[in-house]
């Protein structure tokens, strides 16, 4: 009997076991395989930011995302895309418009090839020409609010005045903003607000509105549907062949940000030295950080980007950046002090031991003729075990606040190889030179081991961040 009793306490408790864990999907907003009620586009990856003013016949809207339903994505019908015009002088908007529709068998989703662990499909990069958008907006040549007198917004509620027909052109300073639509194959769609709705909400779409936040604003899987295109120039030369040619590249930083969150945090970094955070990545070898580098533009690629081929964990790699101007209300550098600006002017040999020098970049650097230079997620093709392999994406935003978690203010106590000043963590270029003076100097900062999401947890042991810095020769 006691044996009875025992066996049939041990078949309740395995029983108990099992369903406690189970997770609770109430808790979680990702679709599971008994949870068909939704269907969306996972953006995995932003090719640029900005479309160039001097080139907007190569300019556009690229991205590469993954489909997420109950089968894997493969209930994705069709998708469409719609763009809004909004003024960088006055913040007006015109109507939103449909540019294009493609079906998900001409988005060339696939599933993902091993090593990686992924349900779901993934498309080609899909490309939105400005061409295309700029031939659809030409086409809102009225004023949508209607605007009783035509001077004024005075006796017009419940409607609102910022709204306006296309002017015809682009200028610095604009946007262009992008909103996606999907439909799957039982006919139902999914998306977002459009931007009229704050500015002119009887041109909104709040009926047609319906993913959560926990979609369009994640960190894991961030889809927001919603994508905002700056448009400006590369450089104020109007050079299309800025920034190409040779440099000297050099490995000036590799250190793990998070680690440099509190005083006890930087207490160890300084005692204990990260002997893993050491070697050179890119470069000749573990003792050499520098490598000679060639710059040129992607072919049939964006005018915002270069290509460049560098030695990288002791393998050839090509590396793709972005020269945008301006990205997502970041003005230049994002800096509101003259201290960054400092670091990077201070020569790049330092003049004391305990006065670590900068980038080196040309007298006359400001805030105000910097721009950013941006790293898309990629796969390194170098493995950091059997089955993981490294990826690049750009560094974290620059803030420089002691004890932000992701952002490192720089530390005048900290061992080689840990940047001692502030150097910012977005890599940086001079908007008024084509980069092709003897002695131009930008910086190429990337968050290196993260994993195809863009957690930065660690994909292979524990991300750094490496800061390199190119020099034309």
């Amino acid at each position: 009997m006691n044996k009875n009793i025992l066996y049939t306490f041990g078949v309740f408790l395995a029983a108990a076991c099992i369903f406690s864990c189970e997770p609770n999907k109430e808790l979680y907003p990702l679709p599971y395989d008994d949870r068909p009620s939704s269907s969306y586009l996972r953006v995995y990856k932003i090719t640029s930011n900005v479309w160039d003013l001097d080139n907007l016949n190569a300019s556009g809207f690229e991205a590469v995302y993954e489909s997420v339903d109950k089968n894997f994505g493969a209930d994705l019908a069709r998708a469409e895309f719609f763009a809004t015009y909004r003024s960088g002088a006055t913040g007006f908007i015109t109507r939103e418009i449909l540019v294009k529709e493609i079906t998900a068998a001409d988005m060339g989703f696939a599933k993902v090839a091993e090593p990686t662990v992924n349900d779901y499909l993934r498309s080609a990069p899909i490309k939105i020409t400005a061409t295309e958008v700029l031939a659809k907006l030409s086409t809102l040549t009225s004023d949508p609010d209607g605007v009783p007198n035509g001077t004024t917004c005075n006796g017009i509620f419940p409607k609102v005045c910022p709204a306006i027909a296309f002017p015809g052109a682009l200028a610095a300073g604009d946007r262009i903003i992008i909103r996606i639509k999907i439909y799957d194959k039982q006919g139902r769609a999914f998306t977002v607000n459009n931007p009229q709705i704050t500015a002119s909400p009887s041109l909104g779409n709040t009926n047609e509105a319906n993913i959560t936040s926990n979609l369009t604003g994640g960190q894991f899987y961030n889809s927001p549907m919603l994508y905002t295109m700056l448009v400006r120039r590369t450089t104020t030369t109007g050079n299309p062949n800025a920034y190409t040619g040779t440099y000297r590249m050099a490995q000036v930083g590799r250190w793990a940000p998070d680690l440099a969150t509190n005083t006890n945090n930087l207490q160890i970094m300084r005692t204990y030295p990260q002997a893993w955070m050491r070697p050179y990545i890119f470069g000749n070898s573990a003792t050499d950080s520098t490598q000679t580098v060639t710059l040129s533009l992607v072919p049939n690629g964006l005018p915002s980007q270069r290509q460049l081929t560098c030695r990288y964990r002791g393998q050839n790699i090509t590396m793709i950046i972005n020269l945008e101007a301006e990205v997502l209300g970041v003005t230049g550098a994002g800096y509101g002090t003259g201290a960054a600006i400092t670091t990077m002017t201070a020569p790049v040999l330092p003049s004391t031991p305990t006065a670590p020098g900068g980038l080196g970049f040309p007298a006359g650097t400001t805030n105000a003729n910097l721009g950013s230079v941006f790293v898309s997620l990629a796969n390194t093709g170098v493995n950091c075990t059997s089955d993981r392999p490294f990826y690049q994406m750009t560094a974290g935003a620059a803030i420089i606040t002691a004890g932000a978690p992701g952002t490192f203010s720089g530390d005048i106590l900290m061992p080689p190889g840990i940047p001692r000043r502030a150097f910012p963590n977005r890599g940086h270029y001079r908007l008024d030179r084509d980069g092709l003076t003897v002695g131009d100097v930008f910086t190429i900062a990337v968050d290196d081991d993260v994993d195809e999401y863009g957690r930065r947890n660690g994909y292979c042991n524990w991300y750094t961040r490496v800061y390199l810095s190119l020099t034309k020769l």
